[in-house]
Parts: C-alpha cells; sequence; structure tokens
C-alpha cells in the first residue's frame, strides 16, 4: 500500500482571490512525500514540490494544513444535531476573531475519547484559502483523502520533555523567505502556530527548554504515517474535508472511508484482531441491525392486529347471521340479560332443542358426550372419572387423582388434537362442549 503525504504552503496574507477563485501564486508550492506502507513503518519512495495535478497515484493521501491557516479553539458547545450545531457556531467564538466570521469557515472536531460531548474543539479557517484547496484536491490521484493540521503530527509538549532527545518535537519551524514559522503541539487537538521576521531562531520565554526541529521528510513520513493507522475514533474521523458542504460535493473521496490496513489481514493474525474489535466497523452493521429488527417488530405488530381485527370480524358476522334465525323467546332471553352467552351460543342451544323435539339425535346428547369423553380419557390414559354433571347440554367433569399427572395446558392440547372443545374450571375440573368449534367467544 502506499500513502502519500501532502505539506500545504501558507495561505499568502495580501493575496487578493482571482477572478477564478484561486491562489494562483501558491500552485506550484505543494509539497509532497510518497511512502511505501507496513504494518509498522513506511519507507519514503520519493519527494518533490509541485501543483497537485503532477503528484503521483497512491491509495490514500493525507493532506497537511498548516497550522499557521488554523486556528483551533476549545469551546463548550450545544448537544444540538449538526446542522443546528453548525448554525451556532459562529455566534460561539465572534468575539474571539478580529475580523469577524463572514469569510470565516468554522468546524468541530470529533469529540475526545472519555470526554464529555459538548467538550469540543473549534477549527477556524479561511473559507475562500479552504475551498481553493480543497478544489485542488479534487485532482489528486487517490481514492481516500484526508485534511488535518499539520500540529497533529508533532509530538505531545509532555512526551517531547520525557525524550529530549526524540528526533521530533512537539515544537517546529520552517523558513519562508526572510521569515520563520513556529508550530507547536499543545495539546490533543490544540496547537498554535505563528510567524517570525526574524531569520534567527528566536523563541518565548516559556518554550526556551524545547529544542524545536526544522519540518522535514526525514521524521515527517514516520509521524504523518503514525497518525493516519491511530485506532482512536476521534483521530480516525478527524477530517478538515468535511468542514465545508461544497467542498464535501465537489470530492467525494472525503466522504469514503479513511482505514483500510496497509497489510493484507490474512497475512496478520495480530491486525485481524484489533479490526474485529475496532468501533467504526461495527457502527453500520449495528444500525442495520437494529433498522431490520425494528422492521421485524413493526411488521409482527401489524400482523398480529390485523389477525386479531380479523378474528373479531368474523365473530361478529356469525353474530348477525345467527342472529336473523333466533326465536323470539331467545331473543326475549337475551334482551332480559337472563342468558348470559353469546348469541352464537343461544342459536346452538335453540337448534339442539329444536331438533330434540323433532327426534333427532344431536352432538350435545348424552351418548355423544359421553363417546367424546371416553376418547379424551383413553387418549390421556386415565383410569375413571371422579365426578361428572351433564346439564342437558355439555358435561362438568374430574378426573380421579393417581396415574401420571397431566398439566391443564397437556390435557386441552390433547383434546383439541382430537377435535374436542374443552375448557379448564380449575382444581382438576373441565367443562366438555359440543360443537367444537362453535359457540365460543
Amino acid at each position: 500500500m502506499s500513502l502519500l503525504i501532502i505539506h500545504c504552503p501558507v495561505r499568502p496574507l495580501f493575496e487578493e482571490v482571482g477572478t477564478d477563485g484561486g491562489f494562483n501564486s501558491q500552485k506550484e508550492a505543494f509539497e509532497w512525500c510518497l511512502c511505501e506502507t507496513s504494518t509498522l513503518h513506511a519507507t519514503i519512495q520519493s519527494t518533490g514540490t509541485g501543483p497537485i495535478e503532477s503528484m503521483p497515484y497512491a491509495d490514500e493521501a493525507l493532506v497537511l494544513m498548516q497550522t499557521l491557516d488554523v486556528r483551533l479553539i476549545e469551546k463548550k458547545v450545544p448537544l444540538v444535531k449538526v446542522k443546528k450545531l453548525q448554525q451556532v457556531l459562529p455566534s460561539l467564538i465572534e468575539d474571539e476573531l478580529l475580523g469577524g466570521t463572514d469569510n470565516a469557515l468554522i468546524y468541530a472536531l470529533p469529540p475526545l475519547a472519555g470526554k464529555s460531548g459538548s467538550e469540543r474543539t473549534l477549527a477556524v479557517m479561511n473559507r475562500s484559502w479552504f475551498r481553493w484547496l480543497a478544489k485542488e484536491l479534487d485532482s489528486l490521484l487517490s481514492p481516500r483523502v484526508r485534511m488535518i493540521p499539520d500540529c497533529l503530527i508533532l509530538p505531545l509538549q509532555n512526551a517531547t520533555f520525557i525524550q529530549p532527545a526524540s528526533p521530533s518535537s512537539c515544537l517546529a519551524f520552517q523558513r519562508n523567505d526572510a521569515s520563520i514559522i513556529y508550530t507547536w503541539h499543545q495539546a490533543d487537538q490544540i496547537g498554535v502556530a505563528w510567524i517570525d521576521d526574524s531569520e534567527a531562531i528566536m523563541l518565548p520565554s516559556q518554550l526556551e527548554d524545547i529544542q524545536p526541529i526544522e519540518w522535514s521528510w526525514d521524521w515527517m513520513a514516520s509521524r504523518a504515517f503514525a497518525f493516519s493507522r491511530n485506532k482512536e475514533i476521534a483521530s480516525a474521523s478527524l477530517n478538515l474535508l468535511l468542514a465545508d458542504n461544497l467542498a464535501r460535493k465537489s470530492s467525494k473521496k472525503s466522504a469514503l472511508p479513511w482505514f483500510a490496513h496497509s497489510e493484507n489481514d490474512s497475512q496478520n493474525p495480530i491486525s485481524n484482531t484489533v479490526s474485529w474489535l475496532d468501533h467504526g466497523l461495527w457502527v453500520k452493521p449495528i444500525r442495520w441491525a437494529q433498522y431490520a429488527m425494528g422492521s421485524m417488530i413493526l411488521g409482527v405488530g401489524i400482523y398480529t392486529s390485523w389477525l386479531a381485527i380479523d378474528n373479531w370480524r368474523w365473530g361478529r358476522n356469525m353474530e348477525i347471521s345467527a342472529a336473523q334465525f333466533l326465536t323470539p323467546e331467545t331473543i326475549n332471553l337475551i334482551a332480559q340479560n337472563k342468558n348470559t352467552e353469546s348469541i352464537t351460543q343461544a342459536f346452538t342451544k335453540q337448534s339442539t332443542n329444536e331438533a330434540r323435539l323433532k327426534g333427532l339425535p344431536t352432538d350435545a346428547d348424552f351418548t355423544a358426550m359421553a363417546g367424546k369423553l371416553q376418547q379424551l380419557k383413553v387418549a390421556l390414559g386415565k383410569g375413571s372419572i371422579e365426578k361428572m354433571d351433564y346439564d342437558g347440554y355439555r358435561i362438568d367433569f374430574e378426573f380421579k387423582h393417581g396415574g401420571d399427572v397431566l398439566s391443564s395446558a397437556d390435557i386441552i392440547a390433547k383434546a383439541q388434537s382430537l377435535g374436542l372443545k374443552l375448557t379448564d374450571l380449575g382444581n382438576n375440573r373441565y367443562r366438555l362442549q359440543p360443537y367444537a368449534g362453535l359457540g365460543s367467544s
């Protein structure tokens, strides 16, 4: 895998933006370094200076924007949506900008791990300069492009004090004509830069103990590679190209995922372990799993509700149909609340009585009901009936204790498998009803 590191030039302070929206004097001032990367380190292949169009292809591109052109400010921001936050950011830092916010582009960097979401670092950039840089980067031959302030590749100040002989420092300088540009990495997402017109290195008193280091690809390549492989959430999602909607629309590369292992995952078991534990790897699958689970729950709820409504409509239609054939005596019983049964049950009893008056056998006769009870008893393996009551329409009975103990659910399930209608009355008592499937509400 290849990594292209680009160091952007400094924004000219007194140059007016051209009619084409460009800073023509800086097109040839982009410094670049092409590295071949492996699991642990990056090897410099070639370097150069020139326009973006002249740079070689790379699998990844890390663009270092001058910290002199990015002001990083720590602020407490309201916990609102991204669009709303973008609207209130200018009012939060308006008092800290001498030139106002008219041509300022403000971007809230992702929150640091372990800190409150309201504690954010705001990056303030010149809108015209930033859009010109983003437009130039459109012609870059790389599928993944990411832009950060160049101070973030420097080690932290505390690390510099611990290792004063380190090949890099939290303070770097760059000679620019007759002046020197200093860049200082103060905290995780905080860095400052200033320009000194003197050609000699002169530092403030608080930085006298720090040995500054000049910007050089010898150490910049390794530091940039280490930052690009940082797996922390805040570092992984930090990309200044996402700061402006116009820049984001003109360059779809910035929206592509930045992280893709430089090595073949199948050849590196350690990398495999890290990738599966990476939080960013599971964000989209978890979100789609939530959508799928929510859709399934919603679908089951809708289907269950439809079944309940359809069952109610079916029962209602049966009662309406049965009501047309009720005799006046049965209607009076129902109207006077002397019969608490449903219309279907009342019609079933009425039909049974009419059949008996004509001398016809019915399913509610004692002989038919006793035969059903005997069939159920044999299927359950029960010895005998302890008690049985027959009221001319149904049988209430109780099994004699002994033998295998069966639950009421098992007994009812067995009855249903035989095509019988059985109701649990509690205390080992059951009710066998005729016309299985009818007369139930």
